[in-house]
């Protein structure tokens, strides 16, 4: 081999060693700057953990106050709930005797009273007095119906019963009121005996209710309907009257407890506003559904409710009634 090809060769390899020290070298120098920057990197992440977690502990500690606040309210509102519930079974309880003692006595002063007549002033007198206790007594039924809801007490007592001769009965004695006002009210009779097997004496509560509010409402001269029919085993009923309706969003209040309607400003505010919540009570007991439709203001308003005709069973709903032409 000639001196020129040993040099070319001699300058090969030490090009090619120093190409491959060249290519060590900077491989081991970016290897060392990029382990140094994921080692700034993971402590920066580390960082941003140890302060998410800090802000996370602060946040559950935050919480677990609101909680506790919230469980103490909690506690404080059903403490005062049942105090409310208690003061509403007293009250309707102790003023029970007292106001039947003050009927007791003003029937008794109106037997004797010697002069009678309806134009008397004492007679007159009289009579506001016992129709003021009809109305406390009234209110206090209420209250305890309400308390005993509350209290998980509310008990229905289902038997047998023709639900037309109910009909009947509630109707003539709502008809007092009706004829008071001029009211025409009409009473659609279903044709058949309907049976029904329900608490007779709180769906009259029922039915009182709902005539006695379509009632109250109507305009004197104006007109009520009632309607009860039968539909795949189950009852229906409806109350329906040319009154001053209600809004869209007075129908989300309408059911709730001590909520009285503002639609009409002629109608003076009477009870407690708790006759349609115990309503939904009873028949919510019978495992049926009740509602109302209006199409406004002005346009008059239909109550109902459907029942089982057969003792009711569990976690079962009868359809809505159909709307009748």
């Amino acid at each position: 081999m000639s001196m020129f090809e040993m040099f070319v060769s001699y300058s090969l390899l030490v090009a090619a060693s120093l190409s491959l020290l060249t290519y060590w070298i900077t491989r081991k120098f970016v290897l060392k700057k990029m382990n140094r920057t994921i080692m700034k990197a993971e402590h920066n992440y580390q960082q941003q953990i140890a302060s998410l977690q800090q802000q996370l502990s602060g946040k559950v500690n935050i919480l677990e106050g609101m909680v506790e606040k919230l469980r103490l309210s909690n506690q404080e509102l059903n403490r005062l709930n049942d105090i409310r519930s208690k003061f509403m079974s007293i009250v309707a309880h102790d003023l029970r005797q007292p106001l039947s003692s003050i009927q007791g006595f003003t029937s008794v002063l109106m037997m004797d009273n010697p002069q009678g007549g309806t134009g008397n002033s004492d007679q007159i007198a009289l009579n506001n007095i016992i129709k003021a206790t009809d109305n406390m007594n009234l209110l206090m039924a209420d209250l305890m119906d309400i308390s005993m809801i509350e209290s998980g007490k509310f008990k229905m007592d289902f038997k047998s019963f023709v639900f037309n001769a109910l009909v009947t009965d509630v109707v003539a004695l709502q008809a007092v009121n009706a004829q008071k006002k001029g009211i025409f009210l009409q009473t659609y009779e279903f044709p058949e005996e309907i049976t029904v097997y329900a608490d007779r004496f709180r769906i009259s509560q029922v039915l009182n209710n709902l005539l006695g509010n379509s009632i109250k409402f109507a305009p004197t001269g104006g007109r009520v309907e009632v309607r009860y029919y039968t539909q795949d085993e189950n009852l229906f009923f409806s109350v329906s009257d040319n009154g001053p309706g209600i809004s869209h969003g007075e129908k989300e209040k309408i059911f709730q407890k001590f909520h009285q309607a503002g639609n009409d400003r002629n109608v003076k505010k009477q009870g407690w506003g708790l006759g349609l919540s115990i309503a939904q009570e009873i028949v919510n007991a019978h495992n049926g559904a009740i509602g109302v439709e209006s199409a406004g203001l002005g346009q008059g308003s239909t109550f109902w409710f459907t029942i089982p005709l057969s003792a009711p069973v569990p976690d079962t709903l009868p359809p809505k009634p159909l709307e009748e032409a």
